[in-house]
């Protein structure tokens, strides 16, 4: 089952890595991910991952525990992973 898991964390140099390993060391598949911030900003990782209701609540408790790592939301009902609305604009072109 897909999860979507939305962390806010500093962005230093192998955050990126630790979350993966996290996700690596539980066996839990990531399907699509989306990074936006800048060096030595807040970073928004959004996370869209194969785990169980189980497996999903485990990963959130270990992300928590890593220190660059502010928030992790709790995505309550699954969905496709889509990067967010406010970084893609579609303009129709009329003749």
């Amino acid at each position: 089952m897909e999860q979507v898991f939305e962390i806010t964390a500093n962005h230093v140099p192998g955050m990126l890595a630790r979350v993966e390993s996290i996700f690596r060391r539980q066996r839990a598949a990531i399907r699509g991910f989306f990074l936006e911030g800048g060096e030595g900003s807040a970073a928004h990782l959004t996370i869209t991952a194969e785990a169980s209701s189980d497996v999903a609540n485990l990963l959130r408790k270990q992300l928590m525990r890593l220190v660059d790592v502010h928030a992790v939301a709790d995505s309550s009902q699954t969905r496709a992973f889509a990067p967010p609305e406010s970084s893609f604009t579609f303009k129709e072109k009329t003749a």
